[in-house]
């Protein structure tokens, strides 16, 4: 029998996943009953959405070639397409790829902990986990507000387009269409009573999905950024006590090959017992940390007792000597799960920016158009505002994980490093190195994800506009 439980970041966001799955997504693991034929449900439904995307998307792209004629008619159409290509290719994109999302929602059911810091690491692990939640609750909002304002908007107004007349080739008039949210075309009569109905239901459904689709991916993206830098900020706190201790080791001389090697061994594996135990028996024996407490980021010893010239006790040492592990080993964990997140989001996101960059400049090519307030200026703003809102989103998150561990570096550079043992200054070097660079999400190596991006995209549709205006 299957027994269902949840781990890690798949724990942390299991609002999000849950809304994935429901919204047709391929996730077909973490459910509570994993048969072949609960599975066998789950991915009929999948594919039978899949199947639902595709197929009216299409008819958009029939609608766009049949609409040709007219540039006011192209132009729109042709925003509409590359708006919802998001949605189409994000879908597309997870199932294809659904395997390193995986490895990367489980890269951190491992990461590594130290019970010096347990208390700091839950409390930005609960900060992490009520932002993205939170992220997610007003994504979701957003999705529905859109999708009603979308809906509502279409029965203000005239719902006609411009057609050639067919007496006079040189001449424009107008024609009637369905009130619909999306210019589409149908095999049936989408004017008529019932055919109308039935192209309303169809609209409305897919309008929501494809809405969910392209959001729920980027926020799933910038859930896993409010993660990451929470973490960095877990490293940038527990830096001060952590120079305090290791300056206590000045008159130590390091048994690094012992402390690593104990540190390596099986959790499960019986330990020795006396001052030779490994790290692994000091961690499960709170007796042996007990005499250290973290006090406004200091860590003090508060008893005495059997201790050695350094005034700790060969436990301790090694407790000391774990904890210094412990934060380059946390930081090399986070630096592999930034690296995942790269992998699993890269090629789309640069589809995502060279989409939105066109789409953008169509749009501000639109917006020269409006002269009074009227459905038509709504429908251009509300696309425009939308596209930037996605767009930004993704950079505003990708700038804070530079931002924060650039800050690292900076936090370990600042500490007073140049009073402790060498240890600690060897400590320091390592940290300065590994932060050296900071971390980025680029998009398929051409672009680094972040606020200078994102002005990036804004100057080149700039530029597009006036050429656009140029030719016209």
């Amino acid at each position: 029998m299957y027994k269902f439980r949840l781990h890690g970041l798949v724990a942390d966001l299991w609002p999000l996943i849950r809304i994935m799955q429901m919204t047709g997504f391929f996730l077909l693991d973490y459910h509570e009953d994993m048969s072949f034929g609960w599975t066998s449900i789950r991915t009929g439904y999948a594919s039978t959405v899949s199947c639902f995307m595709v197929i009216q998307y299409l008819l958009l792209f029939i609608n766009l070639m049949k609409q040709a004629e007219e540039v006011d008619d192209l132009t729109a159409n042709t925003i509409t397409v590359l708006f919802f290509l998001h949605s189409v290719t994000k879908f597309f994109y997870f199932a294809i790829r659904r395997a390193k999302f995986y490895r990367t929602l489980a890269t951190w059911n491992n990461a590594i902990s130290h019970p010096l810091f347990s208390e700091n690491q839950s409390r930005h692990h609960a900060m992490a986990v009520t932002s993205m939640r939170r992220l997610v609750m007003y994504v979701g909002i957003g999705i529905i507000l859109s999708g009603f304002a979308w809906t509502t908007i279409t029965f203000f107004g005239e719902s006609v387009h411009k057609i050639k007349d067919p007496d006079n080739l040189n001449e424009t008039i107008l024609e009637e269409v369905p009130r619909l949210m999306l210019r589409s075309w149908y095999p049936w009569n989408a004017m008529s009573g019932g055919g109308y109905v039935v192209s309303f239901i169809i609209q409305i459904l897919w309008l929501f999905l494809a809405l969910s689709h392209a959001m729920m991916m980027d926020t799933m993206f910038c859930c896993w950024l409010i993660y990451t830098c929470e973490q960095l900020i877990h490293l940038k706190e527990i830096m001060k006590p952590l120079m305090e201790l290791s300056s206590s080791l000045d008159t130590v001389v390091p048994n690094s090959a012992d402390l690593f090697r104990a540190a390596s061994t099986n959790t499960n594996a019986a330990v020795p017992s006396g001052d030779g135990e490994g790290i692994r028996a000091i961690y499960s024996n709170q007796h042996d940390f007990s005499n250290f407490r973290l006090n406004t980021g200091t860590l003090v010893n508060v008893n005495s007792g059997s201790i050695g010239p350094n005034g700790l006790t060969k436990k301790q040492e090694l407790l000391v000597r774990s904890a210094i592990k412990y934060w380059v080993e946390r930081h090399k964990h986070v630096v592999r799960f930034v690296s995942n997140i790269g992998d699993t989001y890269g090629s789309a996101l640069l589809l995502h920016m060279l989409t939105s960059t066109v789409t953008l400049t169509l749009l501000a090519y639109q917006a020269t158009k409006i002269d009074t307030v009227d459905v038509y200026a709504c429908t251009v703003i509300g696309y425009l505002v939308y596209t930037l809102a996605q767009v930004f989103l993704f950079c505003f998150f990708g700038n804070r994980l530079i931002e924060e561990s650039s800050s690292v570096m900076e936090a370990a550079y600042s500490s007073q490093w140049y009073d402790g043992s060498e240890e600690t200054k060897t400590f320091i070097q390592i940290v300065c190195q590994q932060c050296q660079k900071p971390m980025s999400i680029s998009g398929a190596k051409f672009f680094t994800v972040s606020l200078d991006l994102f002005a990036s995209v804004l100057g080149a549709v700039v530029t597009y506009f006036m050429v656009l205006v140029q030719l016209n």
